[in-house]
């Protein structure tokens, strides 16, 4: 396989974009001081707390920790009575919030002002303003960064994001399959049924047949994507974030990386030349070339926020002005925590050409995936996640980048 000349695309953040980890900072993981949230490395933490300090932090910590651990066990054990979850549940708020580095350190070592000794001592990985402090045991949720907290965006979830937005182009520029697929579709699929019909689909579409399981010969294969530069720590923010349409009105908090900053990634396309022939996908050549790609990722990201804007007036604005700076030669791109249903699927053509067979869709995953179990029909996606301001109220979307070559 001959490669192209690599191209070289700045990626500019649009809205605040958060790579999960999985991973979270608890409040036993950082300390506010205004509106910066100061996360603590642990070891550096414990070695400054001299002999007696460890131990009161041991003897303060242990009995919270285990009531905590307790009242999980009985809200598990009282699955079938609704009304005492409730009570456990509020139980389990009140001892987790005893749970507060601050707090050992404000009331136990009686530290007027914990950030200051924090700093003084060094023992702070790093520094992070918050649009609005966490206030819950959870936290924040982190997002990717290398060992020396500068985040970055994989270019793995480029690639996917890319990959999706093709999908749907390929299925928008092909009705018969879209109507086979259709028409495949029934309310009572296993959960397992449901995988085939996503995966068949799309190897149908990006090898040489639905049934073709072998990596190698997948249209993909020819482009590769780097991770971006690194950016700075300063380029982070803590958001406070919800879903929108919901009847819980529950915040959580993510770290993300703010709008207005920018990175860069290298995309690499191979010539179509013998390799592809050899895998039998030569019809789909005109793939390997930037301007296609772009092309698709420019209409797909164009659907999405008209769904959106269509959908959720509270972030409708934020919506039209994202697709105004969509344009096919610097296409928008949807990508990491909180991108929604029709921005990670190849759905949105079947939402918009077969409506009928889409209801059929959902009730199946109604069925079998616990996630969509409390959607209602015709009403799907119900929900977006948004990030709020510091008063609380929805400001902004997550994870819209624009890619544009230098």
């Amino acid at each position: 396989m001959k490669w192209r000349e690599p191209i070289t695309l700045t990626v500019k953040i649009l809205s605040p974009v958060s790579i999960g980890t999985g991973e979270k900072c608890n409040t036993l993981g950082f300390v506010i001081d205004g509106r910066k949230v100061l996360v603590v490395d642990e070891r550096k933490l414990f070695s400054a707390l001299s002999g007696s300090q460890r131990q009161m932090f041991l003897q303060w910590l242990e009995p919270l920790a285990g009531n905590l651990a307790h009242i999980r066990q009985q809200i598990q054990r009282a699955r079938g009575n609704q009304k005492l979850r409730q009570q456990l549940q509020q139980q389990r708020r009140e001892a987790e919030n005893q749970l507060s580095l601050e707090r050992f350190l404000r009331g136990t070592l009686r530290m007027p002002q914990p950030a200051n000794w924090l700093r003084a001592q060094k023992v702070t990985r790093y520094e992070i303003v918050a649009v609005r402090a966490p206030d819950r045991y959870e936290g924040f949720a982190f997002c990717l960064k290398t060992p020396d907290h500068r985040p970055y965006i994989p270019g793995s979830e480029i690639k996917g994001a890319i990959r999706t937005a093709v999908l749907t182009r390929m299925l928008n520029n092909n009705p018969n399959l879209l109507q086979q697929l259709a028409q495949g579709l029934n309310p009572n699929m296993t959960k397992r049924q449901l995988g085939d019909w996503w995966q068949s689909t799309e190897w149908a579409l990006l090898r040489r047949n639905p049934n073709d399981r072998d990596a190698h010969n997948d249209l993909f294969r020819g482009i590769a994507i780097s991770d971006s530069e690194p950016m700075p720590t300063t380029v982070l923010r803590i958001y406070p974030a919800k879903r929108l349409n919901m009847s819980r009105d529950v915040t959580v908090f993510v770290e993300a990386i703010a709008p207005n900053n920018e990175t860069t990634v290298t995309i690499s396309v191979a010539h179509p030349d013998r390799w592809l022939a050899a895998i039998g996908l030569a019809d789909k050549a005109g793939w390997l070339d930037w301007e296609k790609l772009a092309q698709a990722i420019y209409e797909h990201s164009n659907a999405i926020l008209d769904f959106i804007a269509q959908k959720f007036p509270q972030v409708r604005q934020k919506a039209q002005w994202l697709k105004n700076q969509n344009r096919p030669d610097a296409p928008l791109l949807h990508i990491g925590w909180g991108q929604g249903f029709l921005s990670v699927t190849m759905t949105e053509p079947l939402r918009r050409h077969h409506p009928d067979a889409y209801e059929t869709l959902r009730q199946a995953m109604a069925q079998v995936i616990g996630q969509y179990g409390r959607t209602r029909p015709n009403n799907f996606p119900k929900t977006v996640w948004a990030a709020l301001d510091a008063n609380g109220q929805p400001a902004d979307l997550f994870g819209w980048v624009q890619l544009k070559r230098q």
